[in-house]
C-alpha cells in the first residue's frame, strides 16, 4: 500500500514549471539553430556571388612549336628534354655544308656579273669619247662648209663683171660641195658612234638579281642554326642528332615561361560578377599550401557544349548530365602574378581560383 501511494503522488508546482522552462529553452535553441543555418547559407551565397570560386582550373602557357627555315640533317643538338633555355640559346644546328657551297656559288656569280658591268662601263666610256671626237669632227666640217659657202657666194657674182675667172668660181664651188659632203660624213660617223654605246641597265639589273640570290643563300646559311626566340622550357623532345629537320615542320616544342595563366571554368550565372581586371586568389595543385595571386585578363565568349558537333576553334566543356539542366561553364583566363614561384608552374596542372570581386584593378 505504501508503494502504490508513493507512485501515485501528484507532481508539485515547482516540478511543472521546471519542465515547461526546459521545453521553452529547447524550442529557442532549435529555432536559433535554424536561423543560424539560414544565416550561414546566406553568407555562403553572398560570398559565392561576390567572390565566385572554381576548382576546375588548369595552369597553361603559350606552347610554341619551332620549325626550321631550311631542311637538312641535324648536326648538333645541345639541349635536353625539360631543359630551360634563354632567348638566343642554340636549340639545334643543321648540317651547313650545302648552304655554305650555295653562298660560294652566289658570291662567284656576283663577282662575274660585277666584272661584266665594269667592263661594259669602261667600253661605254670609250664609246662616249669616240662620240665626242665625232662631234668635234662634225663641228669642224660644218665650219669649213660655212667658209666654203661664203667664199663661193662672194666670188660667183664677180664672174659676170669679169672680176673673177671661171676657174676661181669653179674652184670655190667644188670646195663648197666638198665641205658639204664632209659634213654629211661627219654626221653619219657621229650617229654610228652613238649607236655603239651599250645600255648598261640590263647588266645592272642582273647584278642586283645575283646580289639578291647571294643574300638569300647567306640567310639560309644563318638559319642552319636555330635559336630560342624567348625564355622557354624544352618539352616533348623526341629527336636526336642525325634526324632530318624539314622546313615548316615543328622540330622542337617550347613552353613560353614569360607569361602563365590559370584557365578556370565558372558557371554562366557567375560571369556577371567577374570583370577583366579583377584580382584572384589561386591555389595550385603543385603545392596546395601556397596561395598565389593573379588578375583576370579574359572571359570566354563561346564554348562547345557537345563534342560531336563542335564549333571550330572553341574550347570543349562537357555537360555531365544531359537529362538535367546544368549551368554551362565558361573559361576565365587569370594571368598569374610575375612573382609566382616558377617551380609551381607546369602546363596542365590543376588549380582552384577565387575571384575577389571587390579588388578590381585598371590596366
Amino acid at each position: 500500500m505504501s508503494n502504490e501511494s508513493t507512485n501515485d503522488k501528484p507532481l508539485g508546482l515547482g516540478e511543472t514549471e521546471s519542465n515547461a522552462g526546459a521545453v521553452r529553452s529547447g524550442r529557442i535553441l532549435g529555432w536559433g539553430a535554424v536561423v543560424a543555418a539560414f544565416g550561414l547559407v546566406g553568407v555562403i551565397a553572398w560570398m559565392n556571388n561576390n567572390n565566385p570560386r572554381s576548382d576546375e582550373g588548369r595552369i597553361t602557357a603559350n606552347v610554341v612549336g619551332v620549325a626550321p627555315r631550311v631542311s637538312g640533317p641535324i648536326l648538333r643538338l645541345p639541349i635536353e628534354d625539360n631543359q630551360k633555355v634563354e632567348a638566343g640559346d642554340v636549340l639545334f644546328e643543321i648540317e651547313p655544308e650545302a648552304f655554305a657551297i650555295a653562298v660560294e656559288i652566289a658570291q662567284a656569280n656576283l663577282e662575274a656579273v660585277a666584272g661584266e658591268v665594269k667592263n661594259a662601263q669602261g667600253a661605254i666610256e670609250a664609246q662616249r669619247l669616240q662620240v665626242d671626237a665625232a662631234r668635234a669632227v662634225l663641228a669642224q666640217a660644218e665650219t669649213t662648209r660655212a667658209q666654203a659657202e661664203e667664199t663661193y657666194e662672194r666670188i660667183a657674182p664677180l664672174l659676170e663683171k669679169r672680176f673673177a675667172t671661171p676657174e676661181a668660181v669653179d674652184t670655190a664651188r667644188r670646195a663648197r660641195d666638198a665641205a658639204e659632203a664632209a659634213v654629211g660624213v661627219a654626221t653619219a660617223e657621229l650617229a654610228a658612234t652613238q649607236a655603239l654605246i651599250r645600255d648598261v641597265a640590263p647588266l645592272l639589273a642582273r647584278e642586283r638579281a645575283v646580289a639578291g640570290i647571294l643574300d638569300e643563300a647567306e640567310l639560309a646559311l644563318q638559319h642552319t642554326i636555330v635559336r630560342a626566340p624567348f625564355p622557354a622550357r624544352v618539352v616533348a623532345l623526341t629527336i636526336s642528332e642525325g634526324a632530318f629537320a624539314r622546313i615548316g615542320f615543328d622540330t622542337i616544342t617550347l613552353i613560353d615561361i614569360r607569361r602563365w595563366w590559370v584557365v578556370a571554368n565558372f558557371r554562366e550565372s557567375e560571369l556577371r560578377h567577374i570583370r577583366v581586371g579583377d584580382r584572384a586568389r589561386l591555389t595550385l595543385a603543385t603545392n596546395p599550401g601556397v596561395e598565389v595571386g593573379g588578375t583576370v585578363d579574359g572571359i570566354g565568349w563561346g564554348v562547345t557544349p557537345m563534342p560531336q558537333d563542335p564549333f571550330p576553334g572553341l574550347p570543349i566543356i562537357l555537360r555531365q548530365l544531359d537529362w538535367v539542366h546544368i549551368a554551362q561553364r565558361f573559361p576565365v583566363h587569370i594571368r598569374l602574378d610575375a612573382d609566382t614561384p616558377p617551380e609551381l608552374l607546369r602546363v596542365g596542372a590543376t588549380a582552384t581560383a577565387t575571384i575577389l570581386g571587390d579588388s578590381h584593378t585598371e590596366d
